[in-house]
């Protein structure tokens, strides 16, 4: 056996498969103790041989079992219930959940949710903190708007096919304006390990930024999320769009933020949703304009959002 994750679950518990997929990263289960393995990291639901326990994240789905002779339970142990977080970083390569994620979902296409994202980046990165952005857009562009076509680093196509763990160490990314970049270029992003190189990021920086997708994919990694900015594009039936992720979201604190000039005003969207409401207007940071990038424009309407919700996210 050559995988680089082994999980151990005699009990085949489909809470810890699903976490195991969302890491993004391929994973062998095995039904016992013991196995040949050439494995970076092993997760076990039941004790293990003594001796092993330095490797091995310990996982209780329920009550924990006693160990028999020669056994003992992994030197680090988590409940399946309350360490989703610790499973989900362990299996990214990570040691310990790290810095606070922030997703970035757009209600309506073509609003510039992208270019906010890139922003809210830009904005935090001028503290002195570490921040990522993690683009999931399967179309490429970008890394063009951002100025990284050329750039050194790794992109989504190059970490496809990696296997193991995602160690925060082989995140070689470009870097613009102090933000370190996880994004695609001509050659798409199929098979990019989003979640993997989320956990990794989020290990290894203060703030993680992720671009996501109106997605059954997106809204799962937007769980995985301590602050949610939700662009609305200015239509009223995007009010019931925010009340399903406020009632299928409990984890992140949402944000809503409005691109105006579209139909309904801030000031009408706040009392529908009873929450305060950042208005965006109707910049768009760097649209039709060579050499602009998102943030260019310090004084302009979407920097200006960006820094408000940059002192929201940061407390």
């Amino acid at each position: 056996m050559n995988a680089r994750i082994v999980i151990v679950d005699p009990y085949a518990d489909e809470d810890l498969l699903r976490l195991a997929e969302l890491s993004g990263l391929p994973f062998t289960r095995v039904h016992a103790w013991p196995f040949g393995a050439d494995a970076e990291r092993m997760v076990s639901t039941v004790p293990v041989p003594r001796g092993a326990g330095r490797e091995v994240l310990g996982v209780v789905p329920g009550v924990a079992r006693a160990p028999k002779l020669g056994e003992a339970w992994p030197e680090r142990v988590v409940s399946l219930r309350d360490g989703r977080e610790d499973i989900l970083a362990f299996l990214g390569g990570a040691e310990a959940p790290g810095g606070i994620r922030v997703g970035v979902m757009g209600l309506a296409g073509g609003i510039g949710t992208s270019t906010l994202a890139a922003c809210l980046a830009r904005a935090l990165a001028i503290r002195p903190i570490a921040i990522a952005l993690l683009d999931t857009d399967p179309v490429p562009g970008l890394a063009s708007r951002l100025g990284l076509d050329g750039h050194t680093g790794l992109r989504w196509a190059d970490l496809a096919e990696e296997e193991g763990p995602l160690l925060p160490r082989r995140l070689d990314l470009p870097v613009w304006h102090r933000v370190r970049v996880a994004t695609s270029d001509v050659r798409g992003a199929a098979g990019a390990p989003f979640a993997a190189a989320a956990n990794a990021l989020s290990r290894t920086h203060d703030v993680l930024i992720v671009d996501l997708q109106r997605t059954a994919d997106g809204e799962e990694m937007l769980g995985q999320c301590d602050h949610a900015v939700v662009l609305f594009g200015g239509t009223a039936g995007e009010v019931a769009a925010w009340e399903r992720l406020r009632a299928t979201q409990p984890r992140p604190t949402l944000h809503p933020v409005l691109r105006s000039g579209r139909g309904i005003g801030a000031a009408e969207l706040a009392r529908r949703l009873g929450v305060p409401v950042v208005a965006l207007g109707t910049e768009r940071a760097g649209q039709g304009m060579h050499g602009v990038q998102p943030g260019d424009r310090v004084r302009g309407a979407v920097m200006t959002a960006a820094r408000l919700l940059a002192d929201r996210v940061m407390g």
